[in-house]
């Protein structure tokens, strides 16, 4: 606690006046001067007194959600309770708000508070900085007394944490979810045919068929040709691989390659949980770091607790995360890869696409053209003009039965995820 000092205050001029009463008063034996004076001086020692005492016991607290998304509003609420049974006046607050485009909210109470009431404010505010973890606070409170005499200051250790979330695009759809699993369940093993082992009956040939599955004993009994259908295991859940290596990282600020993988992982994430999915994400980074496999909004939380605090590390190459995980994989599951375009080698990704096709596994890749940044690292130019260009890295993957995005530099992540 702290008394501001001004050199031409009230409280000063009081002061120089009540000593300049009291000496002429003296000086001209003046009873009049000489009362003015101590009267003068009297009231800048009760008024001191009270000031003294304005934040004695006072308290203090902030109220808010602890979770939000970046440009989205947050409502404060702060309730404070003077401890002392003096009234306060122009009480001045400053709350501390680091998440916001101003640093700190002010506000000033021009009405009296009377003792041992509480008080509540409310305010709201855009959290416009960049995801990850804030404290709010301190509170600074200024009050003076009824003549505004004294002034006294207080900061008030109220602390409070906030966690920022990546802003997720609103999907109202995303198309391998729609058609690879199914929604409202979480897994489920389904009657209708499929490539699991159990056998349910034979069907006419179709074209696109595998000679394996040909019955030749009943096609030539009926003579024509049968084939075997099997029990299909439909599993609705979807695999999220991040590209979290530091190469991965172009641009600056708020505008990198790394946020658009953030947000197009968020984005999914919730849709695949509204759709009653079970998902699990894993970050291809310095150290593979996994988030099991979960549904329902506690799930989600979680799966954006972790995004909000991801760093782009490590060295390597991402392809050998991903195969190492491979026999986490369910069959019929849905795998989406959202990876920096230049950290892609087709000669070691493609095998590892085979292997989901091959244990019907949906695939979905979002390519973030990280050339469309600013490249920050000067490796990253070596690595840019070995890669494949976007063209060629497209025929390539489409022809591996993969649902292609992409995504650069200014572009509407949402309006590029739904893009048919």
């Amino acid at each position: 606690m702290e008394t501001q000092f001004t050199f031409l205050s009230k409280r000063n001029v009081l002061v120089f006046f009540s000593f300049f009463s009291l000496y002429m008063g003296y000086s001209l034996g003046n009873r009049l001067l000489i009362c003015f004076g101590f009267a003068l001086l009297g009231l800048v020692i009760m008024t001191g007194h009270s000031a003294h005492n304005f934040f004695r016991d006072f308290s203090a607290q902030r109220i808010h959600y602890k979770r939000t998304f970046e440009n989205e509003e947050l409502r404060v609420k702060l309730r404070l309770t003077p401890g002392v049974s003096i009234p306060l006046y122009m009480l001045e607050i400053e709350d501390s708000f680091p998440a916001g485009d101003v640093f700190s909210v002010k506000c000033l109470i021009p009405y009296r508070i009377d003792s041992r009431s509480t008080l509540e404010l409310e305010y709201a505010t855009i959290c416009a900085r960049k995801r990850g973890a804030y404290v709010l606070g301190p509170l600074k409170l200024v009050c003076s007394d009824p003549f505004g005499i004294h002034k006294r200051k207080v900061e008030l250790p109220v602390l409070t944490d906030l966690l920022l979330y990546p802003q997720a695009p609103e999907l109202t759809f995303f198309e391998v979810l729609g058609e690879g699993t199914l929604s409202q369940v979480g897994i489920e093993t389904l009657l209708r045919p499929g490539r699991s082992e159990e056998f349910i009956g034979l069907r006419e040939y179709r074209k696109g068929d595998s000679p394996r599955r040909i019955h030749w004993r009943s096609s030539a009994h009926h003579q024509e040709l049968l084939v075997k259908e099997f029990k299909e295991d439909i599993v609705t859940e979807v695999s999220l691989f991040l590209d979290m290596r530091r190469l991965a990282l172009s641009g600056i600020g708020d505008v990198t390659s790394v946020e658009y993988i953030i947000k197009a992982a968020a984005a999914i994430a919730k849709i695949s949980i509204e759709k009653c999915h079970l998902v699990q994400a894993f970050i291809l980074a310095e150290e593979m770091k996994h988030i099991p496999a979960g549904g329902g909004y506690q799930q989600l939380i979680t799966l954006l607790d972790r995004f909000t605090f991801l760093r782009p590390k490590g060295e390597g190459m991402l392809e050998d995360d991903i195969a190492s995980r491979l026999p986490l994989l369910k069959s019929g599951s849905t795998v989406i890869l959202i990876v920096s375009s230049t950290n892609v080698h087709p000669e070691t990704l493609l095998p590892l696409l085979r292997q989901m096709v091959d244990k019907n596994i949906r695939i979905s890749i979002i390519l973030v053209d990280d050339r469309t940044f600013i490249k920050i690292y000067k490796d990253q130019e070596v690595q840019h003009k070995k890669a494949l260009p976007l063209f060629i890295l497209e025929d390539i993957l489409l022809r591996e039965s993969c649902s292609l995005y992409f995504l650069s530099k200014g572009d509407d992540i949402a309006g590029r995820l739904q893009e048919r």
